[in-house]
C-alpha cells in the first residue's frame, strides 16, 4: 500500500496545472462579460437620456435660449459617464421637426477588451450601440446630425 501512494505523489499538482488555465480563462471571461454589460447599460441609458432631451429640451444647457445639436451631444456625454470615450451620435428627424414628428437618436461607443487576452477579445464586440426613437414634444431647434465625439 505504501508503494502505490508514492507512485501517485504529485498527481494532484499535475492535474491542477492542467485545469488552472481553463479556470483562469473562465474567470477572465466572466469579468469581461460584466465589463461589457456595464458599458452597454451606459450606452442604452445615454441614448434614452439624449432622446428625452432632444424631445423636450428642458433645461437649455448653454443658457442661450436655443436647444442646439451641441446641447443634445452634451446631454448624451454627460449621461455616459465614461471619460474620454469615443462616441458616435446620430440623429434623424422624419418630417420637418415639428411637434409630433418622430425622430431617432443612435449612440455608438467604441470599446476595448478589459483583459486584453486574445482568446477573450475575439468574443467581445468592438462597439456597442443603441437607438432610441421618440416623438418631438416641441419644435426641434436642433437639426439632424452625425458626429463622432470624444466625451470629456
Amino acid at each position: 500500500m505504501k508503494h502505490s501512494r508514492s507512485a501517485e505523489r504529485g498527481a494532484s499538482a499535475v492535474e491542477m496545472a492542467m485545469v488552472a488555465p481553463f479556470l483562469l480563462l473562465l474567470l477572465l471571461g466572466i469579468i469581461e462579460f460584466g465589463f461589457v454589460f456595464g458599458q452597454y447599460n451606459e450606452v442604452r441609458h445615454s441614448a434614452r437620456e439624449g432622446a428625452r432631451y432632444a424631445a423636450v429640451g428642458n433645461p437649455d444647457r448653454t443658457g442661450d435660449g436655443n436647444i442646439t445639436s451641441a446641447d443634445v451631444i452634451d446631454a448624451v456625454c454627460d449621461t455616459l459617464n465614461l471619460t474620454g470615450a469615443t462616441v458616435e451620435i446620430t440623429t434623424t428627424i422624419s418630417g420637418s421637426g415639428e411637434i409630433g414628428d418622430e425622430a431617432t437618436l443612435e449612440v455608438e461607443l467604441d470599446i476595448e477588451s478589459l483583459s486584453g487576452a486574445p482568446i477573450i477579445s475575439n468574443f467581445v464586440p468592438s462597439d456597442l450601440s443603441n437607438t432610441a426613437t421618440f416623438r418631438l414634444e416641441q419644435d426641434a431647434e436642433w437639426s439632424a446630425f452625425n458626429t463622432t465625439n470624444a466625451c470629456p
